[in-house]
């Protein structure tokens, strides 16, 4: 019992250190990606495992860059975001063994063309335990909860048998947190969050920082570092994914 009366001292006196965070702020954020993919996967037919796959090394799919958003709504402790990334993969490889995806097989030493498409919407609810005004400079930490929905599709043909298609469709539910110091009034910042949650052999991880400066009112100039590591793991389907790498772009807020 006089563990939990002062734990919750400890929390109330944290509280209680972080001035009333009142103000409200509405914006919207576009950034351009630099991303490096890499990632594996396997296929499953009539409960026959497939052959194992490298989306760079067996499917040929390149470095892309691409952009991302979000839009976001903050009122005193909480802040409301709904982000949206969608990326598309194409690659092209001469198979060195024979290739069995989703019940198709592809033999050694044939051309084959891939397409790996990839859609995800987000929505983060984050609540600042601290939020202190400290004139000039000041911080944030905060808790977030939300969901992640991913939509994928991978496609594999070669000139002389069909196109093959798998795909999925995955909620994934994310917590995290999130951190904030701002210096001379938050004309600089240095943001990061990171949220994710893993069950039943499916993942999804995404972690984002970055630095942002104010050349002129309501607008932020920001360049930060973006790690997304999404894995499904269904009966009929593995497939990992991972993104990582610089950004660059600006928020507009008021």
């Amino acid at each position: 019992m006089r563990r939990i009366w002062a734990v919750a001292l400890l929390l109330g006196s944290l509280l209680c250190l972080s001035a009333p965070a009142d103000a409200v702020e509405v914006g919207i954020r576009g950034e351009y990606w630099f991303p490096k993919i890499s990632g594996n996967g396997q296929t499953t037919t009539s409960g026959v495992p497939n052959t194992p796959y490298d989306l760079q090394s067996t499917l040929g799919l390149q470095d892309k860059n691409f952009p991302f958003g979000e839009a976001f709504l903050r009122l005193g402790r909480f802040t409301i975001r709904a982000g949206y990334t969608q990326v598309r993969y194409d690659g092209q490889s001469t198979l060195t063994q024979d290739f069995v995806f989703n019940g198709q097989t592809y033999t050694a030493n044939i051309p084959i063309i891939s397409q790996l498409e990839l859609k995800m919407v987000d929505a983060q609810l984050q609540f600042d335990l601290l939020r202190p005004d400290a004139g000039v400079s000041g911080f944030n930490l905060g808790l977030i909860l939300g969901g992640k929905y991913v939509d994928e599709s991978l496609q594999v043909s070669s000139s002389k048998l069909p196109a093959v298609n798998e795909s999925y469709k995955l909620p994934i539910p994310v917590v995290g947190v999130a951190a904030g110091v701002g210096l001379f009034k938050d004309l600089i910042r240095v943001d990061a969050r990171g949220v994710g949650l893993a069950y039943s052999g499916n993942h999804g991880y995404d972690v984002d920082a970055y630095l942002s400066v104010i050349p002129f009112p309501f607008v932020r100039l920001q360049g930060g570092y973006r790690y997304l590591d999404v894995k499904v793991d269904e009966s009929e389907l593995i497939l990992t994914v991972k993104l990582k790498g610089p950004y660059a772009g600006l928020q507009i807020s008021f």
